[in-house]
């Protein structure tokens, strides 16, 4: 029985990724897709599955289920106030249930177990999607609608994943966790599939975030068991903030030095509708999945012509998208969470286990790097925010447990004070 569950959370994890996507649903390399009748039938399966798995579990407590019941609950309830409510229904009904499979993987595998469950799944399908594109298997082949090779000269592929950027986020996530989980030849070898699968993939995100996994890894694994948690932000914080407005002013001209589109392909535009949806409705949002589902979303593609002959689904960016669905209250629920998150997962590679914990935690930096560009969370049945609440609530079970063993150790070691102290008392009144 043990067996079957673990299984079906590998199914679940590489479904999360895009595998039954690239799979089941007819796809040209022209960039012509067909029918996703039988994708949308797994996921039902899966759905149905995981109502089974929930409920034969012994593993789930209280607390970690009345947040995923919370946040999923307020994803659901978008609906009653969406600009489109059947989309907002039945996509937020699916987004809870990834949020409910994420806490019960948390409560039944320890977080050093959830680590190792990923990096097995990116393996399988990164090395799974190097295969079939050298076999000739059009599926796993990627389509960019701006008719861009990859770093190799070639063709772009995606993988087993959902398309050839995300294909190459996901590579650099892998090598991450290859880099920390790893050791010896394996660790060589897997990040070195990883990093050409990052360059067949040919996305930009992919290979900046594959770069920078290589330089700051290393260092995070010296530094983070050295340096406490509260004078790293004392120094990060100015920083960034100080980053954060050189790069304001220089990225456009920088980017047209360099021959790049300053718009990001069209993104920065896209943002700007986006700020503009939230100051219509700030408080609620339009509804989980609500805007692009309804006349509104049709108009912004008219004005961004980087997304000429491309449905626009999301706004590119998770802030803005998670705000435009659910108002600046789930806004504020989600840097809640990747806060709380990032901060233990911290905690946990200092205290804990420094090889897995800087693996969760500079898979958390990825996440952060590539979110003001990526529509990463609060998404439905999707990777990045199945991984994040999966972490999230591993590193909630991690410090009640963690706090239940210090107090039955405190308690263990009270008796033996009192012993000790009568004993002093009754040898003191023989002399």
């Amino acid at each position: 029985m043990r067996s079957l569950r673990t299984w079906f959370f590998y199914l679940y994890i590489a479904c999360t990724l895009g595998a039954n996507a690239v799979i089941l649903i007819p796809f040209d390399p022209s960039g012509t897709i067909g029918d996703n009748a039988i994708f949308s039938a797994s996921w039902i399966l899966l759905h149905l599955l995981s109502v089974l798995v929930l409920l034969s579990s012994r593993a789930l407590t209280p607390v970690p289920v009345a947040i995923a019941l919370g946040i999923g609950g307020l994803v659901v309830l978008s609906a009653a106030w969406s600009v489109s409510p059947t989309d907002s229904l039945v996509y937020g009904v699916m987004a809870a249930g990834n949020i409910l499979i994420a806490c019960l993987l948390a409560a039944e595998y320890s977080l050093q177990q959830l680590a190792r469950m990923f990096l097995k799944v990116l393996s399988v399908l990164v090395l799974a999607g190097m295969a079939g594109a050298l076999m000739g298997y059009d599926q796993v082949l990627g389509f960019d609608p701006h008719a861009r090779s990859n770093l190799l000269g070639g063709d772009p592929i995606r993988g087993f994943f959902q398309h050839n950027i995300m294909a190459g986020f996901y590579a650099a996530t892998g090598a991450v966790l290859a880099m920390t989980l790893l050791r010896g030849l394996r660790r060589v070898l897997m990040l070195a599939v990883f990093i050409i699968f990052v360059l067949w993939a040919g996305s930009a995100t992919g290979v900046l975030l594959a770069g920078a996994a290589v330089i700051i890894v290393p260092l995070a694994q010296l530094l983070v068991p050295r340096i406490p948690l509260g004078a790293l932000l004392a120094v990060l914080v100015p920083v960034g903030v100080a980053g954060g407005a050189v790069l304001n002013q220089v990225w456009v001209p920088l980017l047209e030095m360099i021959g790049r589109d300053p718009t990001l392909t069209g993104r920065t535009v896209l943002w700007e509708w986006g700020v503009r949806a939230i100051g219509e409705r700030p408080v609620t949002g339009w509804g989980f999945t609500g805007y692009f589902n309804s006349a509104q979303g049709a108009i912004p593609s008219l004005y961004v012509p980087e997304f000429e002959n491309y449905e626009i689904a999301h706004f590119h960016n998770s802030y803005i998208q998670t705000a435009v669905d659910l108002g600046l209250l789930g806004l504020g629920l989600l840097i809640l969470v990747l806060g709380y998150t990032t901060g233990a997962a911290y905690l946990f590679a200092r205290t804990t286990d420094t090889r897995t914990g800087v693996g969760l935690l500079m898979v958390l930096v990825i996440f952060l790097i590539a979110s003001p560009t990526e529509f990463l969370f609060i998404n439905y049945n999707h990777f990045g925010s199945f991984a994040l609440f999966t972490v999230f609530f591993g590193l909630l079970r991690h410090r009640r447990e963690r706090a239940q063993h210090q107090e039955t150790a405190s308690r263990s070691a009270a008796p033996s004070v009192s012993a000790a102290l009568n004993g002093r008392g009754s040898a003191a009144s023989q002399r």
